[in-house]
Order: C-alpha cells, then structure tokens, then sequence
C-alpha cells in the first residue's frame, strides 16, 4: 500500500509539473543549471560591469572569474551567476543558449567567447599609426589623446622617441 502512495504521489508532482509548464510555457525546474552550486559563507555580493554584446567577452570574463575566485566561489557558482552579468543582446543570447552547450562553466565560457569573438579589438599596426592623422578642426590635446588610445592597443609599442616622432609628422 505504501508504494502505491509513493507511487500516487509522484504521479501527481509529475501532473502538477506538467500544468505549470503548460500555463507558463517551460519547465521552472530546469532553469537552474547547476543546483548544487553554492556561494562561500562570508560572499557579498559584487557589482559587476553589465556586458552587452559590445565590448571585449574576454575581458569580461577575466574581470568577472577573477573577482569571483579571490571570494573561492566554484565553477558551478560562477556559472549560474553569469548571466547576471548581461543585459541586452548578450543576456538574450545566454537565455537562448542550447542547453547541451551549458553542460559545464568551461562550455558556457567557450560559448560566450565564440558567440562575442568579433568585438575583440584587431591589434594596431605601425603602419596604421603612423597614417592616423590630426584632424582639421582637432585639437592638439585630442589629436594625441586619440594616437595614444591606438598606440595602447598595440602589443610592440614604438619607443618613447618613435612615438614623438610620429605625432609630430602627422600633425
């Protein structure tokens, strides 16, 4: 008899199941992709810089898995708290997400990085250095402010004295 009402009873969990997913249109249960993840006792909670679809995913992605290591937050943790960290175009992506690619945080970040791949930045050339130009209505200050934002992006920087250099032949 015990059985039976075991039995019964799941029957019925299953049916109540089953008439939420109907009257809201997915299964609630599997919205947690890892529920056994837990935060560390003493976390607090940390305000990340929202990701949109338009910046570096790498860069996103160091910020927010170092932040969260310094804490001892786990992977799984760390993966169901990702998506806190995205708005727009990218927190849409996540939630249409095949689930076979969030099996596990490394799938999610692999994901992530392949799907946002074209913001990262092409390194600078010297060549594209040296063709930038100042403007006719620029400002001297602006005009380096602008050479030196592309000069940053380059992995083998000019010397201090190339860089001169090259500001002043393309004033």
């Amino acid at each position: 008899m015990a059985a039976i009402k075991a039995k019964l009873a799941q029957l019925e969990q299953s049916l109540a199941r089953s008439e939420r997913i109907t009257s809201i249109g997915f299964d609630i249960d599997k919205l947690c992709l890892f529920p056994n993840a837990r935060l560390p006792k003493k976390f607090r909670p940390i305000d990340f810089a929202k990701f949109d679809g338009t910046g570096d995913p790498k860069a996103h992605l160091i910020g927010y898995i170092g932040a969260l290591s310094m804490w001892g937050v786990e992977k799984d943790a760390m993966a169901e708290m990702f998506a806190q960290t995205l708005v727009g175009h990218a927190l849409h992506w996540s939630t249409t997400l095949e689930m076979k690619k969030k099996r596990s945080w490394e799938d999610i970040c692999e994901a992530f990085v392949a799907q946002f791949d074209y913001n990262i930045q092409l390194e600078v050339t010297i060549l594209e250095l040296k063709s930038t130009k100042m403007e006719l209505e620029e400002s001297f200050m602006n005009f380096v402010r602008r050479w030196r934002a592309k000069a940053v992006q380059m992995k083998d920087k000019p010397s201090e004295k190339d860089q001169i250099w090259m500001i002043v032949r393309n004033l």
